[in-house]
């Protein structure tokens, strides 16, 4: 993950038993369960005393850090999914070494360590789903294999979210053909502002799907087809010409009920008419990502072999490939990434993050990614977080302005 040192800041005093803030002394640490416990890093903090927090709820999980530090807002992201007790952040350039401080409640001390070492401490702290640590991999036979599992792995998360997003789609449309029935003649309890958020939804779904596809078009299925044999890879190519078509015709489909009038009986065909295609595309993608998944995937160990027998790769690039194949995807990744994650189940999303944090090379922009995902996350009910991924986004798109 990237660099978490502080940013140079004017000295402050300091209080007493402290040492100086201005960076010339390190941090005294001494260590609980392997982790570095820092006993001052409250009281550097530049907007919370110890004592006040000590007086507040005992309850609350507070992190401590830099805004430009990735480790404490993979922090953040994690507790926001694990849901599991109120959690306040306060940005602090103070934290030793750079690193963040985490304090589960008013009774714990404050520790420091790696973004795993605090994340199996969340982890031991509030069981349940999701772990929010990374799990124990076991070691891969080759480099070869490390860097295909993890593709594999980028791979199926994506195609979970696209299908998550479309099924939350088709299912507002279903929602609404279901009020437009009950309307009859009367006045329509369909509202043009749904109309429109159906669209932006779809939009973004449809804007992930062909980013998706463009990105195994260009970065995986080329190599496939090298690897193993000649029309290999027809298939999938021609299911994803195939798809194009149907999903223009259901973009097309929502502009048009946005020029109609509301409960007339044209927009209820064009809406009827507009769940059949959903559908179609829904049953469409569901059979391709599973013969992607079951034709393609297992082939990825020998491409990556390929491609290091042809030195394209070095041995110590385990991640090179998802890291290419993260950067691909340059929309879904930045203002589509929240958006994106809102498709996932909380252990998805976890096993995701945990994904873009390795290979993710530009610190800055892991940092936008994750701050993005962080603010989204604080507006919604947790219980939503945890049960139905999509209506968690149809939630948020009500709350956009």
């Amino acid at each position: 993950m990237g660099n978490c040192s502080p940013s140079p800041r004017r000295r402050r005093p300091t209080e007493p038993g402290s040492p100086p803030l201005d960076g010339t002394v390190s941090a005294p640490t001494v260590t609980v369960n392997s982790i570095s416990v820092s006993p001052y890093a409250l009281a550097r903090s530049p907007s919370v005393s110890a004592a006040a927090v000590d007086a507040e709820d005992g309850g609350v999980v507070r992190v401590y850090g830099s805004d430009g530090c990735p480790v404490a807002w993979r922090l953040r992201v994690s507790l926001l999914y694990k849901a599991a007790a109120p959690l306040h952040f306060t940005p602090s350039e103070a934290a030793p070494l750079g690193r963040p401080v985490l304090r589960l409640s008013a009774a714990d001390p404050e520790v420091c360590g790696t973004a795993d070492e605090l994340l199996r401490q969340v982890d031991a702290r509030f069981e349940g789903k999701p772990r929010v640590a990374p799990p124990e991999r076991p070691r891969a036979a080759s480099p070869a294999a490390a860097a295909a599992a993890e593709v594999a792995e980028l791979v199926r998360l994506q195609h979970r979210s696209a299908e998550r997003h479309l099924e939350g789609v088709a299912a507002k449309v279903a929602e609404m053909v279901k009020k437009g029935k009950k309307s009859g003649k009367g006045r329509s309890v369909v509202e043009a502002a749904e109309v429109r958020r159906l669209g932006k939804w779809y939009g973004d779904a449809m804007e992930v799907m062909l980013e998706h596809a463009r990105m195994e078009e260009t970065l995986i299925f080329p190599d496939i087809q090298r690897a193993s044999f000649p029309g290999v890879c027809d298939k999938v190519n021609e299911q994803h010409g195939r798809h194009l078509p149907m999903m223009n015709g259901i973009k097309e489909d929502i502009k048009t009920l946005l020029t109609l009038e509301l409960g007339s009986s044209l927009f209820h065909e064009v809406l009827v008419n507009l769940s059949v295609r959903l559908k179609a595309l829904q049953d469409h993608t569901k059979e391709h990502f599973k013969e992607e998944e079951s034709d393609m995937l297992p082939r990825l160990e020998g491409v990556r072999r390929m491609q290091r027998e042809e030195g394209k790769v070095s041995d110590k690039s385990n991640s090179a490939w998802a890291s290419e194949a993260l950067a691909t995807m340059e929309v879904t990744h930045s203002k589509l990434f929240p958006f994106f994650m809102t498709g996932l189940l909380p252990q998805e999303a976890v096993q995701y993050l945990d994904i873009i944090c390795r290979c993710t090379k530009n610190t800055r922009h892991l940092v936008s990614m994750l701050r993005s995902l962080a603010e989204r996350l604080e507006d919604a009910n947790p219980s939503i977080i945890h049960n139905n991924p999509t209506k968690l986004y149809e939630h948020l798109l009500v709350k956009s302005p």
